[in-house]
């Protein structure tokens, strides 16, 4: 993989995999994940994802819409 936001991507279907795939469900911003040669928690992870969506770090999340 080469585009970054396939990268990312994959790193948070990885993330997201490992938190459901145990006994309980855990904390995604406390998981790691592997990307960059590096190991990424959640935090790092969605650092990364807002920079190359260019989302500033006080955004919040969107919400459901009526309509």
């Amino acid at each position: 993989m080469t585009d970054r936001r396939d990268i990312l991507l994959r790193a948070a279907y990885d993330l997201l995999t490992k938190c459901e795939a145990g006994p309980c469900v855990l904390e995604a911003a406390g998981v790691e994940t592997w990307y960059d040669e590096a190991h990424c928690d959640g935090y790092c992870l969605r650092e990364d994802i807002a920079h190359e969506l260019g989302i500033h770090e006080d955004t919040q999340p969107l919400e459901e819409s009526d309509g």
